[in-house]
């Protein structure tokens, strides 16, 4: 019973401006607990903006055709490694496997 994650790079957006300096990442983080992966599954999908100020001479450019999915996720590793959205999924599965308590409930009358 382990959950595993996978961020995925799903969209590039890039200027409009003859460089293809990349400016917002889409990512999809797929979480599934291998218990049951039908119905323990979540998924999230999150937009990641990117400092394009140093255009095509910034430390580090990579022409857009030369990109790869790891040098792209490498750029917001730290917003990545950062994110919640692997706790939420975990907590989202977990209650779904143990679903809480309900705090109040429907009796039957006594009489």
């Amino acid at each position: 019973m382990a959950i595993t994650h996978t961020e995925t790079v799903t969209d590039l957006t890039v200027l409009n401006d003859g460089t293809d300096v990349v400016s917002v990442i889409d990512i999809t983080t797929v979480s599934v607990d291998d218990s049951d992966p039908s119905n323990l599954t979540r998924t999230f999908y999150d937009t990641y903006k990117i400092d394009t100020s140093g255009g095509t001479s910034a430390a580090g450019f990579v022409e857009y055709g030369n990109l790869t999915e790891d040098v792209v996720k490498g750029w917001i590793a730290d917003k990545l490694a950062s994110s919640t959205r692997k706790a939420l999924a975990e907590a989202w599965i977990e209650n779904k496997k143990n679903p809480p308590k309900p705090p109040e409930v429907s009796k039957t009358l006594p009489w």
